[in-house]
């Protein structure tokens, strides 16, 4: 699922995974509320069906903090100081990109590359306007390009 991310600061009360539905809504976006599965495992999740497919989570957790910091050392130095403090991230991608195989040895998710292109005009529209919602970093992992909103 990480064709692209955008890192940002939790702000206080906390963003929550409801409020970006909200935003993107705003935006002209069509969006329904999912969820990723695996056993007891559960990942809320936004379907983002119009104008382009894709998935969307807000992920939050402690381990957060560490991606961020070890990011901002391959990060372009502009972005270096903002994203190390960065301790939570929007994660975007397919809606096919995992396959999940049961085997007798047990369940095994395997993550293929993602047909879904952040570079696409109508989601790059979407993924600007959540960057400066939050005040965050966005990161193409298709492409490799970094951008902040201004």
């Amino acid at each position: 699922m990480q064709a692209a991310r955008i890192w940002f600061r939790q702000p206080i009360p906390p963003l929550t995974l409801s409020q970006v539905k909200e935003y993107l809504q705003a935006m002209g976006a069509e969006v329904n509320e999912t969820e990723w599965r695996l056993g007891g495992y559960v990942v809320p999740q936004l379907l983002i069906v119009s104008p382009i497919v894709f998935l969307a989570q807000l992920e939050d957790e402690e381990w957060v903090i560490e991606k961020a910091e070890d990011f901002s050392q391959r990060a372009p130095s502009a972005m270096r100081t903002k994203l190390s403090i960065c301790d939570a991230r929007l994660s975007f991608g397919g809606t096919e990109d995992e396959k999940v195989t049961k085997t007798d040895q047990g369940t095994f998710v395997v993550a293929g590359w993602t047909e879904f292109d952040p570079a696409h005009p109508q989601a790059r529209i979407l993924f600007e306007g959540l960057a400066r919602r939050v005040d965050g970093i966005f990161e193409d992992n298709t492409s490799g390009i970094w951008w902040a909103p201004i």
